[in-house]
């Protein structure tokens, strides 16, 4: 198996995400080929006492698309990027999956361009994997590859979703629930409303709508289906709520010597809770429907989240996933009619 790792575009230096992608490929022992500036990646591999060539191996590029860069230009304009090359070298078979941290509506732009779409999907989404309190993993589609979406494209983001926690997650039937603001029917705006109805006449086993305050903690279903907007904000602000309960707990335990004491007995299932919710652990997004394994990691992501999001790709691969999504879909749709 080889992966392609685009260690430009992140938040963090190059040679954070080359130690993640060292740590994986050991662990695998798949082969890594790292896309960027050559002589970072040569000093980081150095570190790693790493030799380039191999399993551990360099795609040199000369540009960079940033955070700030308009997605869609930068993927005409930068044709010497690391996004752009990574994504090609996929197209052509030299690699097996392409995982970046980059401009993320750059790495959308570019896997429709440069890799096109499965057919008869008529647009990608992005499928995030979320904890839960319940200790299995709930995924939410789409979290971002498209902020205004039709009935039919939501009811292709509940198709690949179920196909990926059927083939990747090896659940039986998974159940699919429409993000909205009420779970009563009815509740929501036309896009709801037309989307519900056709999911309930699908062949996809439909639980109605679900509220975001249940996902985590109830988890009612296995597959959440939302437009990239809601699915984006819902996203941020579970890790915001996330951070912002750390961060209150804290400040209330500096405060208080007896909550300092708790605190201190309480360490290891503190430790194991922020281990659980932790994007680190989860840090790879897959872009569904696309002709290519592509998996999405957090901007800020350090090696250890790298290394989460390659660890995703390899399961992609493992499994045929494009086959097995292209002919879920088809079976999705055959059953549908």
């Amino acid at each position: 198996m080889r992966i392609l790792l685009d260690v430009m575009g992140g938040d963090l230096p190059s040679r954070e995400l080359v130690k993640g992608g060292v740590s994986v490929g050991r662990k695998r022992r798949i082969d890594v080929v790292f896309a960027g500036d050559p002589q970072e990646i040569g000093r980081a591999l150095f570190d790693s006492r790493v030799k380039p060539g191999g399993q551990f191996d360099i795609l040199p590029c000369a540009e960079t698309i940033r955070m700030e860069d308009a997605p869609v230009k930068a993927v005409r304009e930068k044709k010497g990027s690391s996004l752009v090359l990574g994504l090609n070298a996929l197209r052509e078979g030299h690699v097996d999956a392409f995982v970046s941290p980059g401009n993320t509506g750059a790495v959308v732009a570019g896997s429709i361009f440069i890799l096109d779409r499965i057919s008869e999907i008529p647009r990608p989404g992005i499928l995030a994997s979320l904890p839960t309190l319940t200790g299995k993993e709930i995924l939410v589609i789409d979290v971002g590859a498209n902020s205004d979406c039709t009935p039919e494209q939501l009811v292709h983001f509940g198709w690949m979703g179920a196909s990926y926690a059927r083939d990747v997650l090896g659940i039986d039937e998974p159940m699919t629930g429409l993000l909205n603001i009420g779970a009563e029917r009815g509740k929501g705006n036309r896009l709801i409303a037309d989307t519900f109805a056709r999911l309930e006449a699908g062949p996809l086993p439909f639980a109605g709508n679900v509220e975001a305050h249940h996902l985590l903690i109830d988890r009612p279903v296995d597959i959440v289906v939302c437009d990239g907007f809601v699915g984006n904000v819902f996203l941020k602000a579970v890790e915001g709520g996330i951070s912002a309960v750390t961060s209150l707990l804290k400040r209330t335990i500096r405060g208080r010597a007896i909550a300092m004491i708790g605190a201190l007995l309480m360490s290891g299932s503190f430790a194991r809770v922020k281990k659980s919710l932790s994007y680190r652990r989860h840090g790879g997004a897959p872009l569904l429907g696309v002709n290519g394994v592509v998996v999405i990691a957090h901007g800020r992501s350090d090696a250890v989240a790298i290394g989460s999001a390659v660890e995703v790709a390899c399961r992609e691969v493992e499994v045929g996933l494009i086959d097995r999504l292209a002919r879920g879909i088809s079976g999705w749709r055959e059953h549908g009619h």
